[in-house]
């Protein structure tokens, strides 16, 4: 005798959608998605977050990867400025671990380590007219456009 072979009907649940994502799925994304914001708004602008002010006499200027704020220091002839000079980038970010501040014209040589800030005094030539000053130790040096500064030095 022969056996034949009966299939039987398998029986197997019925495919169900899967459910719309719920309420507390779409505020984790939307959490997610104003951290990331957040977070990429304070690394574009951080230099503009916790900014000294000015004090008495003395200048604040900021020296980053963008160059020197403000870009325009002023003064009259033969004025001595105090300046707070200050640098937030990381040392990684810079050649030597430092920012400078150079200027044939009006006899400056000076650098500030990453992440720190120090007083410094420029004394304005006596003659009236803008004079240059650059960042020299990265972000193109001396070459670079966007790192240099002006001191204008006003008619009397």
């Amino acid at each position: 005798m022969s056996r034949q072979s009966i299939s039987r009907p398998q029986h197997r649940p019925a495919a169900t959608p899967s459910p719309a994502p719920g309420r507390w799925r779409l505020a984790a994304l939307g959490g997610i998605v104003v951290a990331v914001l957040g977070a990429g708004l304070f690394l574009g602008f951080g230099d503009f977050f916790n900014r000294p002010t000015d004090t008495g006499g003395t200048l604040s200027m900021q020296i980053s990867m963008a160059g020197f704020a403000p870009q325009t220091l002023e003064a009259a002839p033969g004025q001595t400025l105090t300046i707070d000079w200050w640098n937030q980038d990381n040392a990684m970010h810079l050649e030597g671990g430092v920012h400078t501040l150079v200027s044939d014209q009006l006899g400056i040589h000076d650098s500030l380590p990453a992440e720190s800030r120090k007083t410094i005094t420029i004394s304005a030539p006596s003659t009236p007219g803008d004079y240059d000053f650059w960042c020299d130790s990265c972000c193109g040096g001396r070459e670079s456009p966007t790192m240099h500064g002006t001191l204008r030095v006003r008619s009397a």
